[in-house]
């Protein structure tokens, strides 16, 4: 006689939601593994990009007599075209101009199109908010390349600041934007590019100083 076989036991009830739960748990362990790798590499670009934008601002130097580029330049017919368009013939792709964690704030390549794109110009050529005139800024007169920061993340609007108090916030919406890990990356006027957590770089004490008048200007520095 032969003996019928049996067919392959299944998963209970209680197997089945051990299998979920492992799951949920790796799950919860990993996500933010990788949305962590994801950042740093976005942290990373966008470094890539600010040394890209500094050394273009040092090609430019070297072409109009050692003197950066101001925040922006009057075309007439109250047409003004900004800093960025200024640099873009020293960059192989626009694209350097846009933050991959703020990939909605993009230049759209336009001459007088001198917002809306996530990283700021920090006011080494501005003659606003009071301040003394800074146009045409000399290489040479910057004391201390190495502490005056050029470029960094900002808001999608920003384009210039020119208060040492500006780069963490401003009633005009001028201000740096801690997008990676808790702070922002910016590019100093020697060309090293720092990434810098959210509260080290000057806080806002409700009045407008000129960078060169600064209290604390250990990251401005500007005679």
């Amino acid at each position: 006689m032969m003996r019928k076989r049996s067919g392959s036991k299944g998963f209970t009830l209680i197997e089945l939601l051990v299998v979920i739960a492992i799951i949920a748990i790796l799950a919860a362990i990993l996500f933010p593994v990788f949305a962590r790798a994801r950042e740093n590499a976005r942290k990373s670009t966008c470094q890539s990009n600010l040394k890209q934008m500094a050394t273009a601002a040092m090609q430019y130097v070297q072409d109009y007599d050692e003197t950066l580029m101001r925040h922006n330049i009057y075309l007439g017919d109250s047409t003004y075209s900004g800093w960025v368009w200024l640099l873009q013939p020293y960059v192989k792709n626009i694209d350097v101009f846009t933050c991959p964690s703020k990939p909605t704030a993009k230049w759209n390549g336009s001459a007088t199109t001198y917002s809306g794109f996530g990283y700021g110009y920090f006011g080494i050529n501005n003659v606003a908010n009071g301040g003394p005139s800074l146009s045409a800024r000399s290489l040479a007169a910057i004391s201390a390349p190495s502490d005056v920061v050029m470029f960094g993340d900002s808001p999608s609007n920003l384009w210039y600041v020119i208060d040492w108090d500006d780069i963490a916030t401003d009633d005009n919406g001028y201000a740096s934007e801690a997008r990676h890990s808790e702070g922002a990356n910016f590019a100093f006027v020697d060309g090293h590019v720092k990434w810098v957590k959210d509260g080290k770089y000057a806080s806002r004490t409700g009045a407008h100083v000129p960078v060169d008048q600064a209290p604390t200007p250990s990251m401005w520095k500007v005679q």
